[in-house]
């Protein structure tokens, strides 16, 4: 997959921890995608949104805090943090307007001007009463337009957008045409490989990847264009079981609510397990999660090229695998490695594949004839003195899809049956990776108010 070269402004907001850029892209994005903590270097990986103002798109970058801490994750982030800034048409340096300018303030104004990208200095953190005070202070920065706001009372805010879209280069609202959008979440524990993963299907560093557990704390938007369709990854943060999350960290409560938003909004999750430490009580957790959501699934083993094939084959390690996780049985496996690419082509392959089951239609006429067939070889069981009866099936859904069948006695179907037409429906047309709905209905149009739905 490719990279979308974006086709629309870039503003970067940067500046030191804690001066309030998660806020203030919160603000303008009319969004909560931005975790906000008083914990400095919350946001290490960089979050983005598309902003509308006086009729201007642009798209807004939050970045992580510029530190010179030595940490590999830091390290990782001020590389990313600078790629950035030298890709944006637009910077807003965020300083805190309460205090003085520090050293670290200084270094990271040299960093911007070196790139000769045009500048606009937001003061934050400066309540209405404190408007209008002296900015020499800030123009020691060596930029002209500064701006004094608070961008969580959102005073002085507009002023700051009004000035953004009149700044940022004509041209670049052309609109991308794609066949198809679709939207994948990456879901995993953390130190799975969920980044890595990203990143060897971009072919490109997009994801801060590190060997460290919790490196992402947001949710972060990746779109790739692939074979004419428009495909955007949600890399979301590792979640812990809850008894692993210590009372009161805040960083990761929110890390899981955007999480539990970013399956709901997805067409397919990749579900990352990693090969060295398959199926725990952790993962089989997430994959009810995408279950109960009803999402398409394709279960994503990482590292194997960690795994002694030689003690352990492929065939032994999947039937071990599966057995543990019969509850999705229908979700395919693939055994990838990022770092070396293995699986990579097919995982691309097979994610094309899951959603054109998703929104595969089936006429009517087909589904009875295999209604019939299958009937032929196991017909609904009698119930005490009941015989349930099927008389025909029609899809009334997709995304994912759903069955109606209209029968006799349907209160008396018994969920075995049910299993055995998803098992038939899923042999027949390769439905493998698709949440499958199968709901009866009455035959007669005074019961058609009874709904008996089973998945």
């Amino acid at each position: 997959m490719k990279e979308i070269t974006k086709n629309i402004p870039r503003v970067a907001l940067i500046g030191l921890p804690n001066s309030g850029k998660s806020t203030l892209f919160n603000r303008f994005s009319h969004s909560a995608r931005a975790i906000i903590s008083d914990i400095e270097n919350t946001t290490r990986d960089s979050n983005q949104a598309t902003v509308t103002h006086n009729e201007k798109k642009f798209e807004l970058i939050d970045t992580a805090g510029y530190t010179k801490l030595k940490s590999a994750i830091t390290k990782i982030a001020m590389q990313k943090l600078v790629e950035i800034i030298q890709d944006a048409d637009l910077v807003v340096f965020v300083v805190d307007g309460t205090t003085n300018l520090t050293p670290a303030d200084d270094q990271l104004a040299k960093l911007i001007m070196a790139t000769n990208k045009p500048v606009l200095v937001a003061a934050n953190k400066v309540d209405n009463q404190a408007m209008g005070l002296e900015t020499s202070n800030f123009r020691r920065l060596g930029f002209e337009a500064i701006f004094q706001l608070s961008a969580i009372h959102g005073e002085g805010c507009q002023e700051l957008l009004d000035a953004i879209v009149k700044n940022i280069p004509e041209g670049k609202n052309a609109k991308l045409k794609y066949d198809k959008e679709i939207f994948i979440s990456i879901i995993g524990r953390p130190n799975t490989g969920k980044s890595s993963l990203i990143n060897s299907i971009a072919g490109k560093d997009l994801a801060i990847a590190s060997d460290i557990p919790g490196t992402t704390r947001d949710t972060n938007d990746y779109s790739l264009a692939y074979h004419g369709s428009r495909i955007t990854f949600i890399d979301t943060a590792g979640l812990r079981r809850p008894g692993k999350v210590a009372k009161g960290e805040d960083i990761e409560f929110y890390s899981k609510v955007r999480t539990k938003k970013a399956i709901e909004k997805s067409d397919i999750c990749l579900m990352t397990i990693d090969a060295t430490e398959p199926a725990t009580a952790q993962d089989l957790h997430l994959l009810g999660m995408i279950k109960d959501a009803n999402k398409g699934l394709i279960i994503v083993v990482t590292k194997w090229d960690l795994i002694d094939k030689d003690e352990l084959s492929s065939d032994v390690f999947l039937r071990r695998l599966k057995s543990k996780m019969q509850f999705v049985w229908w979700a395919p496996v693939i055994l990838t490695s990022a770092k070396h690419k293995q699986n990579i082509t097919k995982l691309n392959q097979l994610i094309a594949e899951v959603y054109s089951k998703l929104d595969l239609t089936i006429k009517t006429p087909e589904l009875n004839r295999f209604l019939e067939d299958a009937n032929a070889i196991n017909p609904p069981s009698a119930v005490k003195t009941k015989h349930p009866k099927v008389n025909y099936i029609t899809q009334t859904g997709n995304m994912p899809p759903k069955f109606t069948i209209f029968a006799t006695h349907p209160e008396y179907m018994h969920w075995s049956y049910t299993r055995f037409l998803e098992n038939q429906l899923r042999d027949k047309f390769d439905l493998n990776g698709v949440p499958v709905t199968i709901e009866y209905k009455s035959k007669y149009k005074e019961g058609n108010r009874d709904r008996y739905k089973k998945k």
